[in-house]
């Protein structure tokens, strides 16, 4: 593995979070391009290098001024890439079905953290209004990594 596989693309799609992110936001909901990028590193090189990449993508993030709570991006992305380093190689020993539901459960729980603690006022007094966030935003994000799927799935990546 040469550092360019991570650097480049990491800086791009982080460059796309940035920039394209907010355009593409309904409402407070936007799709999350830096944990689709994270899942798939987890997914490719295992749980070393998903849990550090994500640590570290999350940091950039973190610093660039996007995130609210300072260290939530770096948490929630290294936990991403250390579950998701548990795919790594395991669509040929698990159904496809279960392979498919281990990383959507993984983006949802993800999503779930973000949402408990970026919106914790809100799951006080509305709980709906939460769960439609929660809801809003894995679902949007899963969109977009079901483009992907087609584009270049999980289990074809080696």
């Amino acid at each position: 593995m040469k550092w360019t596989e991570l650097v480049i693309p990491g800086l791009f799609i982080w460059l796309i979070q940035l920039l394209i992110a907010d355009f593409l936001a309904i409402e407070t909901i936007r799709p999350d391009f830096v944990a689709i990028l994270v899942l798939y590193w987890a997914v490719k090189y295992g749980r070393t290098v998903g849990t550090l990449s994500g640590f570290l993508m999350g940091l950039l993030i973190d610093l660039s001024g996007t995130a609210s709570f300072f260290g939530l991006s770096s948490m929630i992305y290294s936990i991403t890439g250390y579950l998701g380093g548990y795919l790594m190689g395991t669509y040929s020993r698990l159904n496809p079905l279960y392979f498919s539901i281990s990383w959507i459960a993984i983006l949802a729980l993800q999503f779930m953290i973000f949402c408990v603690v970026q919106y914790q006022d809100i799951w006080v007094t509305n709980p709906q209004l939460f769960f439609g966030k929660w809801i809003g935003t894995t679902l949007y994000t899963l969109s977009f990594v079901g483009i992907l799927q087609v584009i270049y799935p999980f289990h074809k990546i080696t």
